[in-house]
């Protein structure tokens, strides 16, 4: 999965506060390693799409966002 080197590179390169890294909550960390989850065979992301659905307040535009960030910079 590609997901370990989003976890790695958003704590490094992204703020969540002024000076304070970003952190995943851990449910945030497993979708993010199951969203960049690769075939091994083919090495092909495993989804071409997803939905994340939960409550509001729960942070999904942040978890997007980093994801944003992620595939545009890192």
């Amino acid at each position: 999965t590609l997901g370990w080197h989003c976890l790695a590179w958003t704590a490094t390169y992204l703020q969540h506060h002024v000076g304070a890294p970003w952190r995943y909550t851990p449910e945030q960390a497993r979708l993010t390693l199951w969203w960049y989850a690769l075939d091994p065979a083919t090495t092909r992301f495993l989804w071409r799409d997803g939905v994340i659905q939960r409550l509001k307040g729960w942070g999904k535009d942040p978890l997007v966002a980093t994801w944003s960030a992620f595939e545009f910079v890192g």
